[in-house]
């Protein structure tokens, strides 16, 4: 029997206890025998996006501690920004003989839609859609008629209660030097590690 993975995009800019929060609740959830964070590199268009060696390195302190958490460097080092169906190859690639998720958050769920190659990836791939800003998910699937024709590829996990915590929070909180606040956000050693390495400056 295929093990099952869970590949988690995003920028992580910084990483924050709401991610691994989530990533722990997908596992358990959808019985996925291992998370792997994939971080996008250096190209994608985010405002004061850090670094990507610093990015995966906070993701590498946060995973270490963690037995069935990974943080995987697919996406980084590239001369540019991977497509979605793109990189979704590569890790099929990289990682053979297992059943692959993708976790994205509803708000991504629009960005899907968008793309050139949605229909090859709803019709192909398996995703996690977790919920976000009181978007109706299921709404959005019955509205489209081609999430609709493969809405057995979307699991949908409504309950997010871990969506008010965010990575802008913890960049304002670490410009305005309310460390009360931001250990609420981030780990302490991933905060330690952006004060040490002045990853977001002022």
């Amino acid at each position: 029997m295929q093990e099952k993975y869970g590949f988690f995009g995003g920028s992580f800019n910084p990483v924050t206890n709401a991610h691994l929060n989530i990533a722990k609740l997908v596992q358990e959830k959808y019985g996925l025998d291992k998370v792997v964070f994939v971080p996008m590199g250096d190209h994608y268009p985010k405002l004061e996006l850090a670094k990507e060696e610093y990015r995966y390195e906070m993701l590498k302190i946060v995973t270490n501690k963690e037995d069935n958490i990974e943080v995987s460097d697919i996406e980084l080092n590239l001369p540019n920004s991977l497509t979605m169906l793109q990189a979704f190859e590569k890790i099929q690639k990289q990682y053979a003989n297992i059943q692959p998720y993708f976790i994205i958050g509803a708000d991504n769920l629009e960005k899907l839609i968008s793309l050139d190659d949605f229909e090859i990836l709803a019709g192909n791939y398996q995703f996690i859609v977790i919920g976000r800003n009181s978007i109706n998910i299921q709404e959005k699937i019955s509205l489209n008629p081609i999430l609709e024709r493969f809405k057995a590829h979307f699991n949908i996990l409504e309950d997010n209660p871990y969506e008010n915590i965010s990575a802008t929070s913890a960049r304002n909180a670490l410009k305005n030097g309310n460390s009360n606040h931001i250990s609420n956000i981030i780990p302490c050693e991933v905060e330690e590690y952006i004060r040490r390495n002045n990853v977001y400056k002022n």
